[in-house]
């Protein structure tokens, strides 16, 4: 994710992270509503699995012969208010992930466009912490293609199928909580949502999380 220091995505050597999780899991959840770390009115994003709080990721299997790989698949829909003075930002640019363990092997099945493209180890800071991130899809190029910004626009409803979808394939664990297989609301609970343009110009920028009292940062402890 390019544009300014604290909204681009670097990629240092990876933290060792526990399988410690937050108290509250996701069970039953049906979304997550994702707020921005400065600017929670401002840039606020929906994101959501397929269906509802039973999809599970989908193994990657010939016959009885398990390849390991799973693909979840996802939407992310920004909520943002647009701006009355630039009205087409701000734009979400990026949504990463924070998994248990130490995980590689990711990529992106679709979207296949050219338009997003998706790293492994990432690093951001949220509220003063640097965190790494698992992998992160992040828009390709630079804020706009020809006349027109990249990214995901705003004003766009928060309901489930709202927005763009991504689908990865990795080796996302079987339990994101203990003793419960996992599901991709689950996987969800670590998302993390670049924002850009979002005040003081195209490159103002925010990361958001999870809008919930238990979402802790770090999700996992080193």
């Amino acid at each position: 994710m390019t544009g300014s220091p604290r909204l681009r995505f670097t990629s240092p050597s990876r933290l060792g992270l526990s399988a410690l999780l937050i108290a509250a899991a996701a069970t039953g959840l049906s979304a997550h509503v994702v707020r921005g770390l400065d600017f929670p009115t401002l840039a606020t994003a929906f994101v959501s699995s397929p269906t509802g709080a039973a999809d599970a990721p989908v193994a990657i299997r010939w016959g009885a012969v398990d390849s390991g790989l799973r693909v979840a698949c996802f939407n992310v829909a920004n909520t943002s208010p647009a701006r009355a003075d630039r009205p087409d930002w701000p734009r979400v640019t990026g949504a990463g992930f924070e998994l248990p363990g130490t995980l590689t092997g990711f990529a992106l099945v679709e979207p296949l466009d050219g338009d997003w493209q998706l790293i492994e180890g990432p690093r951001v800071s949220l509220r003063g912490t640097k965190v790494t991130l698992d992998f992160a899809i992040v828009r390709a190029g630079g804020l706009r293609q020809g006349r027109h910004p990249r990214g995901i626009g705003p004003g766009q409803p928060a309901v489930r199928g709202s927005g763009q979808r991504f689908c990865v394939s990795g080796p996302f664990p079987d339990e994101v909580t203990p003793g419960q297989p996992t599901t991709i609301e689950q996987i969800l609970n670590g998302v993390v949502i670049g924002f850009q343009g979002v005040e003081g110009g195209v490159g103002g920028s925010d990361f958001g999380v999870w809008d919930n009292p238990a979402r802790v940062v770090p999700l996992f402890v080193p």
